[in-house]
């Protein structure tokens, strides 16, 4: 396979990924951010769920931080609504911290190989930042 279909290729699911991503955002985050700003609503989904409505809801919060452009503040707010000051910060907490590692996993996983889509090797090596072990 030639750089040049390297890069088409890599260029294609950068992409989908993008169109996967608001695909998402629309079809899942809308409806979700809309549930969480009617707090009604939200409180009859936690108590119709019992104890499963908090994997659901740590579930939102990983959805929303993994597709970033999801506003987490009505997530947030309810939170506080539907399960009190203490327990709702513990779960979005716990949310958020899957969702940053989940996301740190994957710019491990594949964060040079998208970036090289762009920028070549050369041009990124010759960041001196990224050569010092320290400030990386």
């Amino acid at each position: 396979m030639t750089e040049k279909h390297k890069k088409i290729v890599a260029i294609v699911a950068v992409l989908i990924f993008i169109l996967f991503c608001a695909a998402v955002g629309y079809f899942v985050g809308v409806p979700m951010v809309q549930l969480a700003e009617d707090p009604a609503q939200f409180q009859a989904l936690v108590d119709s769920y019992g104890i499963g409505s908090r994997l659901i809801f740590i579930g939102m919060v990983v959805l929303q931080v993994v597709v970033a452009f999801i506003p987490g503040e009505p997530i947030e707010l309810a939170a506080g609504y539907a399960f009190g000051f203490v327990e709702g910060t513990l779960l979005t907490l716990a949310g958020f911290l899957i969702g940053s590692l989940l996301v740190f996993l994957l710019v491990k996983k594949f964060g040079v190989k998208l970036v090289e889509v762009f920028v070549s090797r050369e041009k990124i090596n010759e960041l001196r930042f990224l050569n010092t072990e320290q400030k990386r």
